[in-house]
């Protein structure tokens, strides 16, 4: 019997030990409903025992979306309420999506892991102080291996206001690498904003255009994007942040990340994360179409760099980590 993993996908990951009979739906058999009876009350009063605004849940079952659902609000003051197709940002999930771009153009010949970046990126140079090392590759950008700092040197988590494609040019040769190429983890919002770079330049489109053409559309995630316009915009949860010590939560302003989009910029739904978790955890096509091969999925899934804890590590935009002795 082929075994098949359910996944739940949201803002919250977790794992539901199911079993599929093929008789009736997955969601109808008694012990499914009842689970998920179970689920949805504990997540009620989760929302409600840490005042959470809101939140969306979905749960995959191989290429099926077995379950979804919205809590609280998506936007308190207009009581607007959460729904599966409530529009959230993804933040760092969006380098699983700029690292799948970078794998599809691998498969099609147009670039190689080990080819160093400045191959693709000619302006690329950065201060290096340690003699012999090698060049950074775009493997090592995958897992958060190059020596790179975590940042551009912009102070754009503070002010929120992101460099342009023009400043990123600028300001990387001005920084210095914290470690050499392939010697230790460290992650780096910069190294994904260059392999952003590095589809743009190799597709000959935008990011956030070749995300759209190559991968949401082919996969039917027509909530998704990583430039948003006005339309998903309007659909966007309220980013709130934690609550403070007059017990209210602050709006947290949204921020276009310019030049740091690859690693950040990336908004969707739970239902169109739903159709790529769908297609990360199958050999063959999601939905109707298959953007990357079986054996590239895996590729990208299995260790690649190992932590010195051997807690885990990284895998190609992915982490790998040890869960109940697996």
């Amino acid at each position: 019997m082929r075994w098949k993993p359910i996944f739940v996908v949201a803002l919250m990951v977790t794992l539901v030990p199911l079993f599929l009979h093929a008789e009736i739906p997955l969601q109808e058999r008694p012990e499914v409903a009842d689970a998920l009876t179970v689920l949805d009350r504990w997540i009620e009063k989760q929302v409600e025992y840490h005042r959470l605004p809101g939140l969306s849940i979905a749960i995959v079952y191989d290429q099926d979306i077995v379950w979804a659902k919205g809590y609280g609000f998506s936007d308190v003051e207009g009581k607007i309420p959460a729904t599966p197709s409530t529009v959230y940002r993804m933040g760092s999930v969006t380098k699983v999506f700029t690292s799948s771009a970078i794998m599809m153009l691998r498969d099609q010949g147009k670039l190689r892991l080990d080819d160093p970046v400045s191959k693709y990126l000619p302006w690329f140079r950065i201060d290096n102080p340690f003699p012999d090392s090698p060049e950074i590759t775009i493997r090592q950008l995958l897992t958060h291996t190059s020596g790179l700092p975590r940042e551009a040197d912009v102070p754009y988590w503070t002010d929120h206001i992101f460099p342009t494609r023009e400043q990123l040019v600028k300001v990387v040769p001005t920084q210095e690498l914290v470690a050499p190429p392939a010697t230790t983890y460290h992650y780096s919002n910069l190294g994904m904003s260059l392999l952003g770079e590095v589809v743009a330049e190799v597709s000959g489109r935008s990011w956030a255009e070749y995300l759209q053409t190559e991968i949401f559309e082919p996969l039917g995630m027509s909530s998704s994007s990583g430039a948003p316009g006005e339309a998903l915009m309007q659909r966007r949860a309220t980013p709130y942040m934690l609550i403070g010590p007059d017990g209210a939560r602050d709006i947290f302003d949204y921020y276009d990340a310019g030049a740091i989009g690859p690693a950040a910029n990336m908004v969707s739904t739970v239902e169109d994360i739903a159709r790529f978790a769908s297609m990360q955890f199958s050999g063959g096509p999601a939905g109707g179409a298959q953007i990357l091969k079986g054996s590239t999925l895996r590729e990208m899934q299995r260790v690649h760099w190992v932590y010195p804890s051997f807690s885990g590590g990284r895998g190609l935009g992915f982490s790998v980590s040890h869960r109940s002795g697996k």
